[in-house]
């Protein structure tokens, strides 16, 4: 995937929010796919559990992470798609 642009992050992070997702930290941290610091990374946790959100800045990367409630288990999406997801 291409890296991404600012105002494509700007579009991504608005959607995020609107889904109650924030900004877990304002570090940058490794990506798994391509292993630059680039990635972001979002959650949201309810009673019913959460669900954790990294995206890459770099190559375009993401990947999703659920946990039930507790917050206690979390369990990679392996299906994960962001733009889908956001829809």
């Amino acid at each position: 995937m291409p890296p991404i642009l600012a105002d494509e992050l700007a579009a991504l992070e608005h959607k995020l929010r609107k889904r109650g997702f924030h900004l877990n930290d304002s570090y940058l941290h490794e990506c798994t796919t391509c292993h630059e610091r680039a990635a972001r990374q979002y959650a949201v946790a309810g009673r019913t559990g959460g669900r954790d959100i990294a995206l890459c800045q770099a190559c375009g990367a993401s990947a999703s992470w659920r946990s039930g409630a507790g917050l206690l288990d979390r369990e990679l999406d392996p299906t994960f798609d962001l733009v889908a997801f956001l829809g």
